[in-house]
């Protein structure tokens, strides 16, 4: 099967003063449709430069990404559909709008893809209800537990059914208990809409998610 993502030789290099800083250093990566990646790291390992060298949302140094075979050699415009279009994203904070229930949070998310607000509301509802929010669906983040906000951005990040989704620290800011929660219903419904996804953190928990486990420190694979 070709790979939905690759990368060759990719590096991210920073400059301070005189002194160069790889974060990221000649990394090769790639991940196939419906696959699992889980990358272990402490802080500062360089696992959330990766993500976001993959996704785009970062420019790298040296190297190249491939997606379906297609080549982006930091192309931000081309770039920037492609996150768009096919991509999901998580991350530890779940920045929902304050001022928008559970609900119309995950729905502007399809409207920005040109669905109609109805259509919109209607697919919210339903893939809240896979992450057991059915009766959060009106709710403010404000009256949201850390499990439901998290479970509430995971929602976002699927509604339009991306076929890649990157998770950067998803269950940082949760207990243990909740992780296992919140993973349980990722796997589920990730698995239901055959989105590959790419988890940076450091939680135990993901340990039996993967389908490939990567343990990444000084901005390399070890």
């Amino acid at each position: 099967m070709n790979n939905l993502l690759e990368a060759k030789n990719l590096s991210r290099i920073f400059k301070e003063g005189s002194q160069e800083i790889r974060a990221v250093n000649n990394i090769n990566f790639s991940i196939k449709k419906n696959e699992k990646i889980v990358i272990y790291g402490r802080s500062g390992s360089g696992k959330s430069t990766l993500l976001n060298l993959l996704s785009g949302l970062d420019a790298y140094s040296e190297g190249e990404i491939s997606y379906k075979d297609t080549f982006y050699r930091n192309e931000q415009d081309k770039l920037t559909k492609l996150r768009k279009d096919n991509m999901g994203f998580v991350y530890q904070f779940h920045y929902l709008l304050k001022e928008f229930s559970a609900i119309e949070n995950v729905a502007i998310s399809s409207m920005i893809h040109g669905n109609s607000k109805k259509n919109s509301l209607k697919k919210a509802s339903n893939i809240l209800e896979k992450f057991g929010l059915t009766d959060r669906l009106n709710h403010f983040p404000s009256e949201l537990s850390g499990g439901e906000k998290q479970r509430v951005a995971m929602a976002r990040a699927l509604i339009n059914e991306p076929e890649l989704i990157f998770l950067d620290e998803p269950t940082g800011n949760l207990d243990n208990n909740t992780s296992k929660e919140v993973i349980n219903f990722l796997n589920l419904t990730a698995n239901e809409y055959n989105s590959s996804i790419i988890v940076a953190t450091h939680d135990p928990e993901f340990r039996s998610f993967g389908d490939k486990i990567l343990t990444m420190d000084s901005g390399i694979f070890v």
